[in-house]
């Protein structure tokens, strides 16, 4: 009498493993639209392209805040491109949209809190060119800002694009033993260039 083949005519019962299977169920199921739940790679996904930090950074330093404006830039974006940039900024909440009120054809486009965090990645990319480029076009001025305290000048800029909430006035309190903080919110806008 023949013997079956290995892996022929019986079936063989894998040993159930319930700690790989544990580990396994607590992490999430992969995103079908992510190639991997890296934290560079997430943020790659958002603005790796060639185009989508200098929309942002248009917006944040430029004072760009309509697709003319953002024509105007000197890297000479393509029509296409710019809209489908300005569609992605959008779906991902980094930048909103709303209609021009002096023309209903138009749109102004503005950070949102989410595009304003990315202030420091911006200035530290302007402060890795410096390093490794012999030749950068920008104020004087603003660089010595951004190398004295890059930290300061990234939430400044973080502070200025925020988008603000409007304050609703209530009843005065009681007065406690210690005052509470409550900053205001500057005016002042942030223009590099």
């Amino acid at each position: 009498m023949k013997k079956p083949a290995p892996g022929k005519g019986k079936t063989v019962k894998k040993p159930s493993l319930p700690t790989q299977a544990r580990i396994k169920a607590a992490k999430p199921a992969p995103d079908k639209t992510r190639r991997s739940l890296c934290p560079i790679n997430l943020t790659l996904e958002l603005i790796g392209d060639s185009w989508s930090m200098l929309i942002v950074r248009d917006l944040m330093l430029r004072g760009h805040n309509s697709y003319q404006g953002f024509l105007r830039s000197e890297e000479k974006i393509a029509t296409n491109i710019l809209a489908d940039r300005l569609s992605r900024l959008e779906q991902n909440g980094l930048i909103s949209k709303a209609a021009d009120p002096s023309d209903k054809r138009k749109f102004i486009y503005a950070l949102t809190a989410r595009g304003a965090d990315l202030a420091p990645v911006l200035v530290e990319m302007a402060l890795y060119a410096m390093k490794h480029e012999p030749v950068v076009d920008m104020p004087k001025e603003i660089v010595a800002e951004m190398q004295k305290n890059k930290a300061a000048f990234a939430q400044k800029l973080t502070r200025s694009f925020t988008p603000k909430t409007p304050r609703v006035k209530s009843e005065p309190k009681p007065a406690k033993d210690k005052p509470e903080f409550s900053p205001e919110f500057s005016d002042e806008t942030l223009s590099l260039f």
